[in-house]
């Protein structure tokens, strides 16, 4: 028993006869007149009694309009319901990005669109595979990174400066140059997070002349960050100044001349509704 055929006996038992039901439902009499045939060797019972008027229903076909009508208005209400709601993009975001970028990220993905955010936490390499396969909408990450399938766009690029505890012996200046970081170890995320970026930067600093020791940093969180630099004397991190702010205890210095960047990319599946928002976020 299919839903089309519960309709056309709904709409026979409304318009009383099989040529006017035909009519509104714009099928041909002979194929619907076999369609009710059909359904009430289904159902087991007659539902119909042909009578000069057209088609009165029987006891057992009263019966199973009630339930019919009563099963094509939930339907109907569940439509209308999936049609109301909204629609969740999930976004993948790797660890450290700065508030004013998600603010930024999110004002792409959604104007022009009718649907909320949900933010997960995934490592800049893991997300592309994640994308390729629909688990996310968008992925916030950190360039470069094998874009294959995926339509990036920037979303912020900003030069990297060290970060030092306020008393250190570096942090009365207020810029440094990269004569004064021989000496210094660089306390440095797993780059399997991000190994393109890591790759990138630490060949950086080589060819500035800083080879840094690096120290692993597998924390997530801020507190454990800042208790592993204070109080090192010889321990600096590299991070943007726009996710460096607010702790009283760390200073943020600019490094140079040329300072590594930190290039953030927007990235969703190629040539899907999502990938739209990053070429029409700025309209």
């Amino acid at each position: 028993m299919e839903l089309r055929h519960l309709r056309y006996f709904a709409a026979v038992a409304e318009a009383g006869t099989v040529t006017e039901a035909a009519r509104c439902l714009r099928i041909a009499q002979p194929s619907l007149s076999q369609q009710i045939r059909l359904l009430e060797q289904r159902v087991g019972t007659p539902l119909f009694r042909r009578v000069p008027q057209g088609m009165e229903l029987t006891e057992g076909g009263r019966l199973l309009l009630d339930g019919v009508n009563r099963a094509l208005g939930e339907l109907s209400s569940c439509v209308a319901a999936a049609r109301a709601a909204v629609p969740v993009a999930t976004v993948g975001v790797c660890r450290g990005v700065a508030r004013s970028v998600l603010t930024h990220a999110e004002q792409i993905i959604t104007r022009g669109g009718r649907f909320s955010v949900s933010y997960r936490q995934v490592d800049s390499e893991q997300q592309g595979d994640l994308l390729r396969s629909g688990a996310l909408a968008f992925g916030i990450l950190r360039a470069p990174v094998d874009t294959t399938g995926l339509e990036p766009r920037t979303i912020n690029d900003e030069p990297l400066g060290l970060v030092l505890h306020d008393r250190h012996p570096l942090a009365h200046r207020r810029r440094l140059t990269w004569s004064d970081l021989p000496g210094q170890r660089l306390l440095w995320f797993p780059s399997e997070r991000a190994p393109g970026y890591a790759a990138t930067v630490l060949a950086h600093l080589r060819q500035r002349g800083w080879s840094a020791e690096t120290v692993p940093d597998d924390n997530t969180g801020h507190t454990l960050f800042r208790h592993r630099l204070i109080g090192q004397d010889d321990l600096v991190a590299l991070r943007t100044l726009s996710s460096s702010q607010g702790d009283p205890d760390l200073v943020w210095r600019p490094v140079g001349p040329e300072p590594p960047h930190e290039h953030l990319v927007l990235v969703a599946p190629a040539r899907t509704s999502w990938s739209r928002h990053l070429r029409d976020g700025d309209r």
